[in-house]
C-alpha cells in the first residue's frame, strides 16, 4: 500500500415524530470531546475513547438547552445557511460558507429542491420535528464541503479559513477531525448538496446528539449508522457517510449518548448506569424517527431502511437486526430491510456462554466467553506491560518472523488472527507517547488495556474511583498500573453473578430477519476475527438463519484504516513512528465495506442474494480503492 500523502502524526489523531413543523433554536452540543486535561497521576474520567479508532481531543463544551421542536419554518436555499427560528417566531438567516469564489448556484436566487419520490417539492421543515435544539442547515456543494463537509478535513486549527467559520461549524472541524478513521488514500471529496439537521433525540429516556444527512438528489432510501468506539456522531463522516450521501443515500447517525454535552465518551462509561445496555436500541430509535421524517418531508416512506457500522456501530448494527426481528414477532412491521456490520465487536448470549449446559451463566463461564473485556485484557496479559522487564513490545521482537513469536499462543488464544501480530505492539502502547504532554498516567496504556478497563468499568457499574482496584494507568512513582496483579489474582476474573446479568443484556443472539453482510479483516489486531467475526457467525449458524447472513473476511484488512496506512503509530515501540514499512503488510477494508453494502442492496432490492462468505484474497502492497472494481 503506497501512501501518497502522509496522516498526522499520531498527537493529531489522538485529537435519531409526528407530522407537526419545527421551530429551531441553535446549539452549541456537537463539540468534540476532551481527553487532554488530565494531568496528574490519579484517577480520571477523562480518557481517549478505546475500541481501535484514534482518541480525541478536541475541547469539551456544554449543551445550551432548548425545546423540542413544534412549529414551522419555510427556507430558501442559496448560499449554505442555517436557518433558526426565535421563540417569537422571527426566522433569522446566518451564512455557513466560508467559500469566496462563485458557486454554480446564483445565491441571489431562491432554489427549489425536487423530491425524487414525488411532483412537490419537499418540506424540508419536517425534518427538524422532534428533536430538541434542532437546527436546519442547507449545503450547496460547489466549494462549500457539501452535507459531508469535506472541506472540513483539510482546515488547520486557528487558520484564517477555520477563523471565519461561525462557532458551531468550528466545533464540527474539531469533532471530524477528532475522528480520524479513514485512509490517508480515501480522504472524502464530494460535495454534496443537500439538508444536514443536528440536534438532540429523545425516546424512552434514551437521548442521544444526532447528525442527519438528506441529499438533494435523494434516492427514497435511508442508512442508519452505528458509531464505533466511544465517539460522538461526527466520526463516521470520513469512514461511510460521505460515500453513502454522494450516491444519494439520506444518513442519520448519533452518539449513543455517549458524549452528550460534550462529555468525554469515556467518563460516561464510568458513570455506573451500564450505558452500553442502550447502544441497539438507539440504532431503532434513529431509524424510527428518520423514517418519520422523511416520510413527512416528502410524502413517501423511504423504500428501504438499512444499517451499518464499524467497530462497536458493527455491534449496534447486529443488535438493532436482533431487536427488530422481536418487533416483527410481536406484530410490528421491519424497520430495517439489510445490515451492514463491519468489524462488529461480538458479546454471546446465554446459550453460547452456558457450557456445561446447566441453563445458568456462571461468572466462569464469562470469564471464558469471546467477549470484549476478555479479548483485550488476555492481549495486555500476554503483552505485558510495556516497561515491565518481559515484556513482548519491544523492537526485536516486532523483527521477529512471524511478529512477537513469544506471544503467538496466548494472542491466538484470545481470538486475534496471526495476520494481525504486525499490530500487537502498538496496539498494546498506542497511549504511551501522551506521557510526554503532561500525561504521566498513560505511561505504557494501550488498546488493550485501557479497552479493558473501560468495558470492565462500565460492565460492572463502577466510576472510576472503584475502578481504580484494575486501572490501566501508570501509578505515582513510576508503578506499574493495578490491572496487572489484580487480573492475575482475581477468581473468574473478577466478575459476579451480577455481572453476568449485565453481560447478558448487551448479549447479540445472531437471530434476525433481515439480509446481515459482515465483513472482517484477519489483521483486525483489536477485534480479534476469531472471537469477534468467526464467533457471531458461529451463533448465526447455531441460532439463527445462515441463509441470511454472509461474513467475508478479507485478507490482511485491519480494524482501522487509518492505522493501516502504517503512519500513525509506533508499531515497534522504538519512539518513532511510521518508518517500520506495515503499510504494505495490511489492506484497506474500507472499499471492501462498501462493496458489501452494495451487495446488501442488490439483495434487498434485486432479489440478487449475495456471494456465499468466503475469505478474500487481497495484495496489501497495491490497495484496490474503488468497491466497485471489487467482486468477491
Amino acid at each position: 500500500m503506497h501512501i501518497r500523502s502522509a496522516l498526522p502524526t499520531s498527537f493529531a489523531l489522538l485529537i435519531a415524530c409526528g407530522d407537526s413543523a419545527v421551530t429551531t433554536t441553535e446549539t452549541d452540543s456537537d463539540a468534540s470531546t476532551d481527553t487532554s486535561d488530565t494531568s496528574d497521576t490519579t484517577e480520571t474520567t477523562s480518557e481517549p475513547p478505546t475500541t481501535g479508532e484514534p482518541p480525541t481531543t478536541g475541547e469539551t463544551t456544554t449543551t445550551t438547552t432548548g425545546e423540542t421542536t413544534t412549529d414551522e419554518t419555510t427556507t430558501t436555499t442559496g448560499e449554505p445557511v442555517d436557518t433558526t427560528t426565535t421563540d417569537t417566531g422571527e426566522t433569522t438567516t446566518t451564512s455557513t460558507s466560508t467559500d469566496t469564489t462563485d458557486t454554480t448556484t446564483d445565491t441571489g436566487e431562491t432554489t427549489t429542491e425536487t423530491s425524487t419520490t414525488g411532483d412537490l417539492p419537499p418540506d424540508l421543515d419536517a425534518l427538524v420535528v422532534g428533536l430538541e435544539d434542532g437546527v436546519r442547515v442547507d449545503w450547496l456543494g460547489g466549494g462549500d464541503g457539501g452535507i459531508e463537509h469535506s472541506t472540513y478535513w483539510g482546515l488547520v486549527k486557528g487558520s484564517a479559513e477555520y477563523n471565519a467559520l461561525p462557532p458551531a461549524e468550528q466545533k464540527k472541524v474539531d469533532a471530524m477531525k477528532a475522528s480520524i478513521l479513514h485512509s490517508a488514500q480515501r480522504v472524502p471529496t464530494s460535495e454534496t448538496p443537500g439538508v444536514e439537521v443536528t440536534g438532540t433525540l429523545t425516546v424512552e429516556a434514551r437521548t442521544q446528539e444526532l447528525v442527519f444527512a438528506v441529499p438533494t438528489d435523494y434516492n427514497g432510501r435511508l442508512v442508519v449508522l452505528g458509531t464505533p468506539g466511544t465517539r460522538d456522531q461526527w466520526s463516521s463522516h470520513g469512514v461511510l457517510l460521505s460515500w453513502l450521501v454522494a450516491r444519494g443515500y439520506a444518513v442519520v447517525v448519533g452518539n449513543k449518548g455517549m458524549t452528550n454535552g460534550g462529555v468525554d465518551g469515556n467518563a460516561t462509561m464510568l458513570n455506573k448506569q451500564h450505558p452500553s445496555q442502550h447502544w441497539g436500541a438507539m440504532v431503532l430509535d434513529l431509524g424510527m424517527w428518520a423514517g418519520e421524517r422523511l416520510t413527512a418531508a416528502y410524502g413517501e416512506a423511504p423504500a428501504a431502511i438499512y444499517a451499518a457500522g464499524l467497530s462497536n456501530g458493527g455491534y449496534q448494527v447486529r443488535r438493532a437486526l436482533e431487536l427488530d426481528r422481536l418487533r416483527v414477532l410481536e406484530g410490528e412491521p421491519a424497520l430495517f430491510a439489510g445490515g451492514l456490520d463491519w468489524a462488529g465487536v461480538y458479546w454471546p448470549d446465554a446459550r453460547v456462554l452456558d457450557q456445561d449446559a446447566d441453563e445458568v451463566v456462571s461468572p466462569a463461564e464469562l470469564a471464558a466467553g469471546d467477549q470484549l473485556i476478555r479479548t483485550n485484557e488476555a492481549a495486555a496479559l500476554t503483552m505485558r506491560y510495556a516497561y515491565d522487564p518481559l515484556t513482548e513490545t519491544t523492537p526485536a521482537k516486532f523483527a521477529e518472523i512471524p511478529p512477537y513469536q513469544g506471544a503467538q499462543p496466548g494472542m491466538q488464544g484470545a481470538g486475534f488472527d496471526p495476520a494481525s501480530a504486525p499490530i500487537w505492539g502498538a496496539y498494546n502502547t498506542a497511549f504511551d507517547y501522551l506521557k510526554g504532554f503532561g500525561l504521566p498516567q498513560f505511561k505504557g496504556v494501550g488498546y488493550y488495556n485501557f479497552t479493558g478497563y473501560v468495558f470492565r468499568a462500565e460492565l460492572m457499574g463502577h466510576d472510576a474511583a472503584q475502578a481504580a482496584a484494575y486501572s490501566c494507568y501508570t501509578g505515582p512513582n513510576d508503578e506499574p498500573p493495578a490491572m496487572y496483579e489484580w487480573l492475575a489474582q482475581a477468581q473468574d476474573a473478577g466478575f459476579t453473578d451480577e455481572h453476568v446479568e449485565w453481560a447478558l443484556a448487551n448479549a447479540t443472539t445472531g437471530e434476525f430477519s433481515a439480509p446481515l453482510i459482515s465483513v472482517h479483516g484477519d489483521g483486525d489486531g483489536l477485534n480479534g476475527l476469531r472471537a469477534h467475526g468467526l464467533s457471531y457467525r458461529d451463533a448465526v449458524s447455531a441460532f439463527g438463519t445462515p441463509s441470511q447472513h454472509r461474513l467475508y473476511v478479507v485478507a490482511h484488512g485491519g480494524h482501522v484504516d487509518a492505522h493501516s496506512d502504517g503512519l500513525a503509530l509506533d508499531f515497534d515501540f522504538d519512539g518513532t513512528n511510521g518508518e517500520e514499512g506495515v503499510a504494505d503488510r495490511f489492506t484497506l477494508m474500507q472499499p471492501y465495506a462498501e462493496r458489501a453494502f452494495l451487495y446488501l442492496v442488490d439483495w434487498v432490492e434485486n432479489d440478487i442474494a449475495a456471494p456465499a462468505g468466503k475469505t478474500l484474497a487481497t495484495d496489501p502492497a497495491n490497495d484496490v480503492l474503488d468497491a466497485e472494481a471489487l467482486a468477491f
